[in-house]
């Protein structure tokens, strides 16, 4: 059985969808390509097009914040994911609040469910993407969302315009 990239694409969906905001004058991108890479000490690994602004901004810095936004602000999200902070003021045009960050020199998006301050360990050239390896500095969360597990609905990136919500906690029948 063949398939192109985009069957290949969404093979590995839904994954989390996060925001990551970035620069002195933060910038704010969609991004479902992450993944913890250690826990000790907690480390991600996040991949951003070459192409992007954040892309640019994260060169500059080696820094940047994790967001995990609620589903109410799937409209913000697809807004990050689709436009260019060059010409575009995100922040802004979405109306998210933010703070600043308290180990980074940027913000973190205070109408999200949890964020991670992460500074650049190590970069990966994968193609036209760079996969940055980042150590979580700082890592908090909204207490009425996340206390060990999650408690909210966390927005998923099916593909495309298609997202869905997670929340249902399933475990397994058999015994250990």
């Amino acid at each position: 059985m063949k398939g192109d990239v985009e069957d290949a694409y969404r093979l590995l969906h839904p994954r989390p969808v996060v925001l990551i905001c970035a620069g002195e004058k933060p910038n704010v991108m969609a991004c479902s390509w992450i993944t913890p890479v250690c826990d000790e000490p907690f480390m991600l690994a996040v991949a951003i097009w070459k192409e992007n602004y954040t892309y640019d901004i994260i060169e500059k810095t080696n820094e940047f914040t994790v967001n995990v936004p609620p589903p109410e602000l799937v409209n913000s999200v697809w807004i990050a994911g689709t436009k260019s902070g060059r010409e575009l003021d995100k922040i802004s045009v979405c109306k998210l609040k933010v703070s600043r960050a308290k180990k980074v020199k940027t913000y973190v998006l205070d109408d999200c469910l949890a964020n991670m301050e992460c500074i650049v360990e190590k970069k990966v050239e994968a193609g036209d993407h760079v996969v940055y390896i980042s150590k979580v500095l700082e890592s908090y969360a909204d207490s009425t969302a996340f206390s060990k597990v999650w408690k909210k609905d966390i927005l998923l990136h099916l593909g495309g315009r298609d997202f869905v919500v997670f929340g249902k906690k399933i475990q397994p029948t058999i015994e250990k």
